[in-house]
């Protein structure tokens, strides 16, 4: 598999879109100037972005309210709470990663389908771990990957949906690599092949769950795109050796 080719597909348009949101978010709220029920609501979403990158969940309704130039009952009329507010922008957050790093990886869908597992273990891997070393959407990024650890009831539904996305990526991937594999043995159902996915996806979440110890371990020194195409390779020959060993399992199962 050619990583290097996968990484600069990965990385091409990153700077633009968190740029982009850089802008956004320091865009001051014209005082006195009355808004339509819309763009209040933008405007409080773009706000509060910058106002949690900057002080992470500790930040309060009045502190997000007032750079935005609203009234403090705006966040419960619009989000229902500060918990839908930043539940709002842990989404907008999770839709710009994917921008960023898609499920595919950037790899053509005619690739074999090794390269195409590992481009979706290497956009994962990004989309945990590179936010790490990007400024003041670093706190952001380790706030979503903690969304994701700790249930938070506004952003569940969105977390779920991510989740069913990525099965519904992985599952007909993984089923075409067992019968490259294990050609005239039985296919097995989709139970199994569920389980494949989860072993794949709990390779990855070990550096999300543990993210805090690997970079203490590093002196706090993010992972750069190179070293994580490295684990994206390990992983993936990993879990290529499993599959590969799964005729033996469907014939003595």
């Amino acid at each position: 598999m050619d990583k290097s080719r996968s990484c600069d597909r990965l990385l091409k348009t990153a700077r633009e879109i968190f740029e982009r949101h850089r802008a956004c978010c320091r865009i001051p709220a014209a005082p006195g100037r009355s808004a339509d029920d819309a763009a209040t609501r933008l405007r409080l979403l773009q706000v509060a972005r910058g106002v949690f990158a900057e002080k992470g969940a500790e930040a309060t309704v009045r502190d997000i309210c007032r750079a935005a130039g609203a009234n403090v009952s705006a966040v419960n009329y619009h989000f229902g709470s500060k918990d839908g507010l930043l539940a709002a922008v842990m989404c907008s957050v999770l839709e710009d990663s994917l921008a960023l790093y898609p499920m595919d990886g950037g790899v053509p869908e005619d690739a074999p389908a090794e390269d195409r597992l590992f481009g979706f273990v290497f956009a994962f891997l990004c989309r945990i771990l590179l936010v790490s070393g990007r400024g003041e959407e670093k706190r952001l990024g380790e706030m979503l990957s903690d969304a994701f650890m700790r249930p938070m009831a506004p952003f569940e539904p969105h977390a779920q949906a991510h989740r069913d996305a990525v099965v519904a990526y992985l599952s007909p991937l993984l089923r075409e690599l067992v019968g490259a594999s294990s050609p005239g043995v039985p296919q097995p159902g989709e139970d199994f092949i569920i389980l494949l996915a989860r072993s794949v996806v709990a390779q990855v979440l070990m550096y999300n769950t543990n993210r805090y110890r690997i970079l203490a371990e590093r002196g706090g020194h993010p992972f750069s795109a190179e070293e994580l195409a490295v684990v994206a390779q390990h992983i993936t020959l990993f879990s290529l050796g499993g599959v590969n060993n799964v005729s033996e399992y469907l014939i003595c199962g």
